[in-house]
Parts: C-alpha cells; structure tokens; sequence
C-alpha cells in the first residue's frame, strides 16, 4: 500500500539524502543518454530552497514524487523542479495519485501558470507533459532540453482530469 505524504520548507537532511539517492537512480540513465553529470550540489541547493515535496511510500521506500516551487524566475508561476517514478511504480497508477495530490496542495495558491524543463532524451517525461497539457518549446539556455509550460487552468482542463476522477471514484470503493 502506498502512503503519500507532503513535506513543506526546507527538507530534512535525512530526506534530502534518501531524494538525492532515489533520484541517481530514476536519473541516470537520461543523464547518461544527455552526458551530464548527476547535479548532486544542484540538487541539495534545491531541497534547501524551500521546496514542496509530494512523496510516495511503499512502506519505507520512496516510490515517487513531485517537487515544486515558486519560479525563481518569476514568482507568479510554479516551478515543478522534480517529478520523479521508481521504475516499477511507472504505468501504475501512482502517477495519477501523485498529480492528483499536486491539484490539491495547488488549487489554493494564486499563480499565473506552471513550468518546468525536461530533457528531450527523457522520451516518457516529454510524452506525459504533453500528455498532461504542458506546451514544450525550445530552451534558449540549453538545447538538450524543453521548457514545458501551462496555464492554471491545467487543474481543471487538462486531459487527464477525467482519467484521474474515474481513479478517484473507484479507489473510494
């Protein structure tokens, strides 16, 4: 059984440690199709910036989560930093748990829109933004990737909500 739970601020050395773990092993290999290195000091600048982080647990391994915050490029937008899946949780329907927690912790909060960058080798990353309704356009500071973005509406309009409350209604069951 999974439990997801949400971390808030800045993330415990003990989380950010089991995150940056979980995270060289759902990353490698688009790292390595990209040639760039893990981001180790990246990533510990980024659990340290106050970040939201929505975590899967199957008992106590981590089976997927998201990260986000505030743009640091404009404020008035979300930033998903991170959204990653354990390999054997991927094509279940963790995915949908998880963008399902995100519509709630977000649905309060006022912004403009979402954004985030994706590598363009991450093929299945690339194809669930789309999926979800982001829109990728080239990044100007590094061609390996996309930015994705989407407006606020993708809470409510996105093509996946319908799938998410079929879920929904039958996890009630």
């Amino acid at each position: 059984m999974l439990e997801i739970k949400v971390f808030s601020g800045p993330v415990d050395d003990l989380l950010a440690e089991r995150i940056i773990d979980f995270d060289r092993q759902c990353m490698q290999t688009t790292l390595d199709q990209s040639g760039i290195a893990f981001p180790e000091e990246n990533r510990r600048k980024s659990l340290q910036s106050n970040p939201t982080l929505i975590v899967a647990f199957a008992g106590d391994e981590i089976a997927g989560y998201i990260e986000y915050l505030r743009s640091w490029n404009d404020p008035r937008y979300i930033y998903i930093s991170s959204f990653q899946i354990r390999d054997m949780y991927r094509h279940t329907t963790l995915l949908l748990a998880l963008i399902d927690r995100f519509r709630e912790a977000v649905s309060g909060e006022e912004f403009l829109g979402f954004e985030t960058n994706v590598q363009k080798v991450n093929r299945p990353a690339v194809e669930m933004y789309r999926k979800v309704g982001f829109q990728l356009t080239e990044n100007p500071r590094n061609e390996a990737s996309w930015i994705a973005t989407a407006g606020p509406e993708l809470l409510t309009q996105s093509p996946i909500i319908p799938i998410i409350e079929k879920w929904r209604s039958r996890a009630k069951r």
